[in-house]
């Protein structure tokens, strides 16, 4: 699992990942004491293993399993559980165990927050500045969709490295478009209304005025028309004699 360390600089806490993942050689001996992991041995907590280390099928283990990893952290800081429950998996033996891992899918983050307690849900909801009733609003969306991304079976679906989790996780705090979800029309333009809130209604209110000069330059004429109709209509015109 990872290492995380939390610093108290002045301007508040600042968490940092100091150590994910488990070190090997890939090239070559490293000392004269380098120790090869052995072929299909199981080695890592099952709580934060990805679905590849789980397989020991000899895949080449790359840093996609590390952001597997990170994936797992973030689901635990928001909802203050691990993807899958660690008694569980010890409980269930080797391969039931590799079997989870591999084959089932987890809840989402705003689906496990459900089922909380009141006093687990306003914990989880002070981490996300929030309140309790907020908590699963909060999370659904663009939480969801980056932690689900982190946890793919495939892990050519995750993201490739560090740097775009990183990235795709600023653009959810600056209410920007991620790329973990499909980027449909509706969630772009809901994405500009929340950036830039201020211009979007000075817009809408400026649309407002205009439509309804235009509706009164329309409506006026008409009601001045029923109002006072012609004196006379065609029909009631003399017509001339031959």
């Amino acid at each position: 699992r990872s290492t995380t360390l939390r610093t108290l600089p002045a301007r508040g806490h600042d968490p940092k990942v100091i150590d994910c993942g488990i070190a090997k050689a890939t090239q070559r001996e490293l000392t004269e004491n380098t120790v090869y992991t052995q072929f299909q041995q199981f080695i890592g907590t099952p709580a934060y293993m990805s679905p590849e280390q789980a397989e020991m099928s000899g895949l080449d283990i790359d840093t996609r399993s590390d952001i597997y990893s990170l994936g797992v952290l973030l689901y635990e800081l928001l909802t203050g559980s691990t993807p899958f429950d660690t008694r569980e998996l010890m409980e269930s033996g080797l391969d039931e165990m590799r079997r989870i891992i591999r084959e089932r899918e987890p809840d989402c983050p705003s689906s496990r927050s459900r089922p909380l307690s009141d006093q687990d849900r306003t914990i989880m909801a002070r981490r996300q500045s929030t309140d309790a009733p907020n908590l699963i609003t909060a999370l659904r969306g663009d939480l969801d969709w980056i932690v689900m991304k982190c946890l793919e079976k495939d892990r050519t679906l995750r993201y490739d490295t560090a740097i775009g989790l990183a990235t795709d996780l600023k653009r959810y705090l600056n209410n920007e478009p991620i790329s973990a979800r499909p980027p449909s029309a509706a969630y772009r333009i809901r994405k500009m209304v929340r950036r830039h809130r201020v211009g979007v209604v000075a817009g809408a209110l400026v649309g407002l005025a205009l439509a309804t000069g235009l509706g009164a330059v329309i409506y006026i004429p008409q009601r001045a028309h029923q109002a006072y109709p012609p004196r006379f209509s065609a029909h009631h015109v003399p017509r001339a004699r031959s």
